[in-house]
């Protein structure tokens, strides 16, 4: 039965047979174009996608860098900052030492000369005649604290402004 059918339907099934392959040929070639197409558009973008990425990781590298520079600079300009406190400071407890020296000096002669006006006198002790060297020791004591509050001042400040110029280095992009 079923080779009777053939014999007699066989155009229309080659016919059929035909049209079906047709339809799905063109399918699967119009479907292998399109997949092409889109392949390419994709591929298109990923290129265009790392030409972006690896542009603006140049331009974050230069930042960077510049950034880096600047940084540097404030950093050895500090260094000097810093430098010069230290040598003032420095030439501030020479002379500051000149000073204690005069200053005992003189509390010296101070009390020299009370010890002298006193040895007549009973009753007086060495208690009373130490003022003038209580007094220069307190001197010598307030100019030490002094200086060394003002070394720090002046390095603290120093240092702050370099924290500002940096911040205001990297804060303020680059107008090049």
């Amino acid at each position: 039965m079923i080779p009777a059918w053939l014999v007699r339907h066989w155009r229309g099934l080659l016919v059929a047979f035909v049209l079906a392959a047709t339809f799905f040929s063109g399918s699967w070639f119009g479907a292998r174009q399109a997949n092409a197409g889109w392949a390419l558009k994709w591929e298109q973008r990923n290129t265009n996608d790392a030409a972006s990425l690896a542009k603006r990781q140049a331009e974050a590298r230069a930042e960077e860098q510049r950034r880096q520079g600047e940084i540097d600079a404030i950093r050895k300009q500090v260094s000097q900052q810093l430098a010069g406190v230290q040598a003032d400071a420095d030439r501030a407890r020479a002379a500051s030492r000149g000073l204690h020296d005069k200053a005992d000096q003189l509390a010296r002669k101070l009390a020299e000369r009370e010890r002298a006006c006193s040895a007549g006198t009973p009753g007086r002790g060495k208690a009373e005649t130490s003022g003038a060297v209580l007094l220069a020791d307190l001197f010598r004591r307030a100019d030490e604290r002094a200086g060394y509050l003002a070394r720090e001042a002046d390095e603290a400040r120093a240092r702050g402004r370099a924290c500002e110029a940096a911040f205001d280095s990297i804060a303020t992009p680059s107008q090049r």
